[in-house]
């Protein structure tokens, strides 16, 4: 296994936009060999792992995952899709799935969050004449 590729607090629910690399994807192995549902299923797992916490996760259950991917209850229908779908991604230490582009892409995400969070907080102490850590 491996460790989590996003750190455990890594929250980007409050992030509508999740980027995605065109050029990387049409020249990847997933697009290349991907069946439809696959494809579908696939990138749908990619957009909501963007607001999983952690960002960039998906539990490693069949029928969570079923959900996720749009498929509702029918888990019979996912499992002929899944292999497919999560190819890219890995499990790691935690019980988690993680796919390393989609974290990639969640990791700039936060730290552009977490910088923003302390440049408001500076400016916040200064024109308040408080102390801010």
């Amino acid at each position: 296994m491996t460790a989590p590729l996003t750190p455990p607090n890594c929250d980007l629910t409050d992030f509508a936009f999740m980027p995605l690399d065109v050029s990387r994807l049409f020249s990847s192995s997933f697009h290349a060999r991907a069946t439809d549902g696959e494809w579908r299923a696939g990138v749908t797992l990619w957009a909501k792992s963007w607001h999983q916490v952690p960002a960039a996760s998906l539990p490693n259950d069949d029928v969570e995952l079923a959900r996720l991917a749009e498929f509702g209850r029918d888990v019979r229908a996912w499992r002929k899709v899944r292999e497919g779908a999560l190819r890219g991604w890995v499990l790691a230490d935690d019980g988690l799935l993680y796919h390393p582009v989609v974290a990639e892409k969640a990791l700039e995400a936060w730290l552009e969050k977490l910088a923003q969070r302390l440049s408001s907080g500076a400016g916040n102490a200064k024109r308040w004449g408080s102390a801010f850590d």
